[in-house]
Order: C-alpha cells, then structure tokens, then sequence
C-alpha cells in the first residue's frame, strides 16, 4: 500500500525503473510507513502486469507468490528469522536453567544474524526464475551487528545482475558508513499535518475525535498513531495519573499500573514496561518545552498540567530525570519485577517534579 504522502516518492522512483541502483536505503522516522512502502516496491518490480507508476496488480502468479511468501526471486530478511536467543537467567553454574530445573525460555532474536546473510549466497549465485528483478529486503537494516554488517558488504560490492537490495532503517546512525555508502539513500521525512489527519479520519471514524491528540502524542507520524489508537483510554488514565503522583506517591501510582503489564490469555500484555517509559519521558520532554519556551510538542491539549507541574520543578532535574529514564528503556524488556519496576520509575519522577 502507498500511502498519500509517500505518492511523489513512488512515482519518481517509478520513473526511472530502468535506471536504479543497485542498493537502496529507505530512510525515515518510524511510523510513517516505509516499510510498507518497501514491500510494495518488491511487489510491483516482480509483478508482470502493472504498468507505469501503478502498484502490483495483485493477480498475477508471481503477484499470488509473494502474497503468500514464498516468491522464488524475493527474499525477507529481519530479525527473528528461525533463530531464538535464550533469556538469561543469571551467569556462573546452572545458568543453562531455570531455578525450576526447566529448559530457559527463549524468544526472537532481535538482530539480523550473519547466518541470515549467508543464506543469501545460493539465491544470489543463481539466475532469476522469472527473468526478472531479484529483490533483497532487510528491515530494520540497523539490527544487523558488526559481523552481519561486514558479510553484507561482500554481497553489496559484487551485485549479482538484477539483483536489487531494499533496505529499511530508522536509525542511520546504527549503520556502518561503509553500508551507508554503497546505497543510494531515498528520505522518508515526516507526513504533512493536514495530510495525515486527513487519513487519520478516514482511517479512525471511531476516534475522529482524538486524531489530532494522537498524532501529536506519537511525534506527528499517522501509522504510529495507529497502532496507538486503540490505547488511547489507557493513554489517558495514564495521563491523569502521573498528574496525581505528587499527590498520593509512586507506590500507588504503581500499583494502579502494574495489572497493565499482566499477560492475558493470548499472551500478551495491554501495555509493556518500555512503553510506559516512552510515555513518561515524552511528558517529561514537555515539561522541560515548558519550562524553557512555554510550548509543548506532545501533550499540547495539556498545557495548563504541564504547566502547573513544571511550576514545582527544576529544568535540570527534569532533564537528569529524562535521561535516567534513557537507561531504563534500555532494559525495560528485561524480565523485572513489574512492582519495583514502576515504583522505581515513578520514584525517580516524583523527586524530579518536587524539587525545585
């Protein structure tokens, strides 16, 4: 799907399909649909039906192939893949086990492994089943470490014909420059205003009210308030409570929060601890905005909270507080205690907004 504010991009790269690089790197912040925008683009290179600047016709065999995953010139590579990391459970003798004598448990990787790139090497070797494009897409591409990184480059100096790699970042920062050198880079800025709260309400009727209170809460980018959309009750009981934590302490606050964090049936939780951290620094971010411009960036329907909190604050302790809360999101997905957890949080958000 290509959304309203991806159009200009699509129709130029379109434009010269006869005249693309070998690599490219689709930059921008998250939320905003590049990924998206990537799966797309491979569907309608491999597509043999379309034309011009339509989209993949959606009909075609090798249209029904990547729908359903398994096209012959197309290969996904992101984390998780067929490999899990074992969450640890302490170091020295019997850390291959759990204190029940049980098998650890494990989860996705989060990182491209090097193992991933390699499998490539066969698909690249080959020729194309189709006479067509052969399309790589890695996304994130900054979850590749150093040596997932390095055995890219091999793949990227010495393209094989037809050979196209999409790769999605968030973060370019997180990439070698060595990667970053041999793509050509194509930027995915931030969507117009009006643009995305126009999609919002076609796409959100039943919350047509609150787009502009969502999109402003997730940084301005319309899928991001999408997928925030349906916590957005939660969002606000969150709000109202970090207002009353001066008033009744972080040991009752945490406790109102911590149900949150509790798997359901399916396995999941309402919300996480990293992103109850990413809401409290982001309020937090408003309230040093307030305390050196008198503006707000995320909570604007808030401003007589912020300001009312920021009165008893100090900028300084605001800001050490902001970046404390750097170093927790860092180990948020750690299995903590979820008590202590939020107590510790809020502790440290009730020092910052009660000193002066």
């Amino acid at each position: 799907m290509i959304y309203p504010w991806q159009q200009q991009i699509w129709q130029q790269l379109l434009g010269r399909l006869d005249r693309l690089p070998h690599a490219l790197l689709l930059l921008g912040p998250p939320g905003g649909g590049k990924t998206q925008f990537a799966h797309s683009f491979a569907a309608r290179l491999l597509c043999e039906k379309a034309t011009n600047a339509e989209e993949a016709c959606g009909k075609c065999l090798p249209c029904g192939w990547f729908a359903a995953g398994n096209h012959p010139d197309f290969r996904l590579v992101q984390p998780g893949g067929a490999e899990t990391e074992e969450l640890d459970e302490g170091a020295g003798e019997g850390a291959g086990k759990t204190t029940s004598g049980a098998a650890p448990a494990k989860r996705k990787s989060e990182q491209i492994r090097i193992d991933q790139i390699r499998a490539l090497e066969d698909f690249l070797s080959v020729g194309t089943h189709r006479q067509g494009a052969r399309i790589v897409l890695i996304q994130p591409a900054e979850a590749m470490n150093l040596a997932t990184a390095n055995a890219l480059l091999k793949a990227l100096e010495e393209p094989s014909a037809s050979t196209l790699f999409l790769l999605v970042s968030g973060n370019d920062r997180r990439l070698l420059p060595t990667i970053r050198s041999r793509c050509q880079s194509i930027d995915f800025p931030k969507p117009d205003r009006t643009a995305a709260l126009s999609w919002l309400r076609v796409n959100l009727p039943a919350k047509s009210a609150q787009v502009e209170a969502l999109l402003a809460h997730v940084g301005g980018m319309p899928l991001a308030a999408v997928d925030e959309a349906g916590m957005a009750e939660r969002l606000e009981q969150f709000l109202t409570d970090v207002m009353a934590v001066p008033r009744y302490g972080p040991v009752a606050v945490a406790a109102k929060w911590e149900p949150w964090l509790k798997e359901g049936k399916d396995g999941s939780a309402d919300i996480d601890k990293r992103l109850l951290t990413i809401w409290l620094q982001k309020w937090l971010y408003d309230l040093v905005l307030i305390k050196v411009s008198g503006k707000a960036v995320y909570h604007e329907r808030r401003l007589a909270d912020l300001r009312a909190t920021a009165a008893g604050a100090s900028t300084g302790g605001l800001i050490d507080c902001y970046n404390e809360l750097l170093r927790i999101k860092a180990v948020a997905q750690h299995p903590l205690n979820a008590r202590l957890f939020l107590e510790d949080l809020l502790a440290r958000y009730s020092r910052a907004v009660t000193k002066k």
